[in-house]
């Protein structure tokens, strides 16, 4: 392994490096301590496991917004979607509106696509026994709840609980697109709105297979397939 330059020997030689470097590069600290968790299990090292995910920890808190950690529960970002949907069928519930309608259908799309994906995780960790260390606004906008895994209980889930954890996100956001074209189009929106609206679910299709099969939540649930597992 090389890091800045230098041949590194072991994972135990590598953390620390990381740990010099945090301050100054917390992004590049962030993306090679997730890295050496592989190397962590193929050692059976669950010590050195707790010291990388700390290192993770406080490498992303360094470059992203913490949100209050009531979202890590599947109910309340359950919720969230719900009110997305309640608003997208209040925004439609009568034919007159004009802004008002507008202005609630764009409400319900925001909230239900922001807080359905997060849930989609959240439910397969909870059911599959992965935690998590906090959620942060993240994704490319910095405007996404993003949750932050805690990788000793990863990595003790079997390879099938972490492949489908990591499709419940893109899963649950393209159903909830889908009760969201439903709604629209059975509501009193103008038929341009409610063709629009009914695209999301397959840009959101066309965007996870191109997208996430190389370097987002697909291509993740793939590699979860070839992972090891902590005993």
């Amino acid at each position: 392994m090389v890091l800045n330059g230098f041949a590194v020997s072991s994972v135990e030689e590598a953390l620390r490096m990381l740990e010099a470097e945090l301050k100054r590069r917390p992004r590049y600290v962030f993306r090679v301590a997730s890295r050496l968790a592989a190397d962590a299990i193929s050692a059976r090292r669950q010590d050195l496991l707790v010291k990388i995910d700390s290192l993770r920890m406080q490498a992303f808190t360094a470059t992203h917004t913490r949100l209050p950690d009531t979202l890590e529960n599947p109910l309340v970002t359950l919720c969230l979607t719900v009110v997305g949907f309640a608003f997208t069928y209040l925004g439609g519930a009568h034919s007159y509106g004009g802004v008002y309608k507008v202005a609630l259908l764009l409400i319900g799309i925001i909230i239900t696509l922001l807080s359905s994906h997060p849930f989609g995780h959240s439910l397969a960790g909870r059911l599959g026994g992965i935690g998590f260390n906090g959620v942060y606004l993240g994704g490319r906008l910095r405007v996404e709840p993003t949750l932050l895994l805690n990788l000793e209980s990863y990595y003790r889930a079997g390879v099938r609980v972490r492949f489908w954890f990591h499709l419940a996100g893109p899963l649950a956001t393209f159903f909830s697109s889908v009760v969201l074209s439903v709604l629209v189009i059975l509501a009193y929106y103008p038929v341009l709105v409610k063709l629009l609206v009914a695209l999301i679910p397959v840009l959101i299709l066309v965007t996870e297979v191109v997208n996430s099969r190389v370097r987002g939540d697909i291509s993740r649930a793939i590699h979860a397939l070839k992972q090891g597992v902590l005993c």
